[in-house]
C-alpha cells in the first residue's frame, strides 16, 4: 500500500476513534449546570488568605460558593491539600510534597503568612463539614490507586456533595471502577502542556481526549484560556459533553461560561 493509502486509513482510524471514543454522560451533571467554585478556596494574599488552606475554604463557605481544592499524598501517606509537586513556589522549600511527612509540612509557613499552612484533608472536610460542594482534584503520583481508596475511605460518612476530577486518565477509570457512584470528571489541556508527564503519544490520547470511552467521565474540565484547543470545544459542539471550565479570571469569561451553562472554576472576581 502506498503511503497515500496509508495515510487516508490512518486519518479513517483516527476519526472514528474521535467519534466514537468520547461517550459523554450527560444524566448526572443537571444538578451540577452552572455552579460556582473557587480555585484552591477562594483566596486573597493581599489580605493574608493563601489558595488550599483552611480560612480560604472557610472564605467560600460564607460567600455560598463552591471549592476546589488538590489532593495528595505526603512521605507517610497522609492526604494533604496542595496543588503543587514541590513546595518551592508557596514555601521556598525545592522538595518534592511527598518527600515531605505531614509533621514537615505542619511547620511551614506558606506565603510567609502567619497562621498559613497545608491542611490535612480530614481537616478540609471537618470545616466545610457539608456546608458547601467540593471539586477534588487527584494530583497523579507513584500511588494513585491508593490514594483514590484514601479519598474513599475519608468521605465515608461524609455528607456533603462532591465531585473528583483528574488530569490523569487511569484515576478516572479507578472511579468508573471502583466508585461508579461518584461524579467523575476529566481535566485536560492542550498537548504542549503533557510535555513533562506523557510522551507524545501519551499527550495526544490525553489532549484529545480519546481516552475518554475507556474512563468514562460525567464532565470534562478544561483549560478556558488556552489558545487553539480543539478537543474540548468539538466535545460541547459534537456530543453536548457537560463541561467545566478552568481557571475563569475575568468577568467577560464568566458572562460567557454562564451562558454556556457550565461549570465555572474562578478566582480573582466574584461572580
Amino acid at each position: 500500500m502506498r503511503l497515500t493509502g496509508w495515510l487516508a486509513v490512518l486519518i479513517i482510524a483516527l476519526a472514528t476513534l474521535y467519534m466514537t471514543a468520547p461517550n459523554p454522560r450527560r444524566g448526572r451533571m443537571k444538578p451540577w449546570r452552572g455552579r460556582l467554585f473557587a480555585h484552591r478556596g477562594l483566596h486573597d494574599i493581599e489580605n493574608g488568605v493563601v489558595e488550599n488552606t483552611l480560612p480560604a475554604f472557610e472564605a467560600a463557605c460564607e460567600s455560598g460558593y463552591g471549592m476546589e481544592l488538590d489532593i495528595q499524598f505526603t512521605r507517610d501517606f497522609e492526604v494533604v491539600v496542595f496543588h503543587d509537586d514541590t513546595l518551592k513556589r508557596l514555601t521556598g522549600d525545592p522538595r518534592r510534597v511527598s518527600a515531605c511527612t505531614l509533621a514537615e509540612l505542619k511547620g511551614m509557613r506558606l506565603m510567609g503568612v502567619e497562621g498559613a499552612v497545608i491542611p490535612t484533608l480530614r481537616e478540609t472536610l471537618d470545616l466545610v463539614d457539608g456546608r458547601t460542594p467540593l471539586l477534588i482534584e487527584l494530583k497523579s503520583g507513584r500511588n494513585n490507586p491508593r490514594l483514590c481508596r484514601a479519598l474513599m475511605e475519608r468521605l465515608q460518612g461524609y455528607e456533603g456533595e462532591y465531585l473528583v476530577e483528574s488530569f490523569n486518565p487511569l484515576i478516572v477509570a479507578w472511579f468508573r471502577r471502583n466508585a461508579p457512584q461518584v461524579v467523575r470528571g476529566q481535566l485536560v489541556c492542550p498537548m504542549r502542556d503533557y510535555a513533562a508527564s506523557a510522551n507524545q503519544i501519551g499527550a495526544f490520547l490525553m489532549a484529545g481526549l480519546l481516552l475518554n470511552g475507556f474512563t468514562r467521565p460525567d464532565f470534562v474540565a478544561y483549560n478556558a484560556n488556552a489558545r487553539r484547543f480543539f478537543s474540548p470545544h468539538f466535545q460541547r459542539f459534537a456530543f453536548r459533553t457537560p463541561m467545566a471550565a478552568w481557571t475563569v479570571r475575568s468577568e467577560a469569561m464568566q458572562r460567557l461560561i454562564e451562558a454556556r451553562g457550565e461549570i465555572s472554576i474562578f478566582e480573582k472576581i466574584r461572580p
